[in-house]
């Protein structure tokens, strides 16, 4: 994949506790999967997240770090998200850089007409989801700004990008993990 996030190295990331961070800190030691959620308290970004976050030991396995980044903080929504569904750090992108990255320099937006048809991919998405997720709600902007999947490797390339161009769109975790294990080969590499 041909992106390189050199240009967020300076992109100021804001943890809870009000600490700031440059988005080079992410990967400058190890390759990170980064997950862009469009809005805590959605249902969906709940599932996900926390389908996602069970990955997790199989990345600290094999070196790689686990993040979540968020394009507005609400802190009782961010508060109400970990650790039941994220159990790691989440970060709060002021400037919407790693957004950008998902659209090629634009913010990737939203619609709310899938949800016109009560059969759309989306509202399938949603009833499975109530399966799993019974805590969620409607705060926040959550058509603005979609989310997405980022596996960067040590040094800022890009392995894996998913871009949600429809609410709900998940990327496959068969291809997740499979770039996961080339960052951390990469890393291996390096050393």
């Amino acid at each position: 994949m041909a992106v390189n996030l050199k240009h967020l190295a300076n992109s100021i990331l804001r943890a809870n506790d009000s600490k700031e961070i440059v988005g080079s800190s992410l990967w400058d030691t190890q390759p990170t999967l980064i997950v862009l959620l469009r809005r805590p308290g959605c249902i969906l970004c709940r599932d996900e997240a926390s389908k996602v976050w069970a990955m997790k030991p199989e990345l600290d396995k094999l070196g790689v770090g686990m993040v979540c980044v968020v394009h507005e903080w609400i802190q009782r929504e961010v508060t109400a998200f970990t650790p039941a569904f994220w159990g790691g750090q989440v970060y709060h992108d002021i400037g919407k850089d790693f957004y950008k990255v998902l659209g090629g320099g634009n913010v990737v937006s939203g619609s709310l007409l899938p949800f016109l048809n009560p059969f759309s991919e989306s509202w399938k998405k949603v009833r499975e989801a109530q399966k799993n997720i019974k805590d969620h709600n409607l705060v926040g902007d959550g058509m603005s700004t979609m989310g997405g999947i980022l596996v960067v490797a040590k040094g800022g390339d890009v392995q894996f990008m998913h871009v949600e161009r429809s609410i709900g769109q998940t990327a496959d975790h068969a291809e997740i993990m499979k770039a996961v294990e080339e960052v951390a080969k990469l890393a291996k590499a390096q050393q």
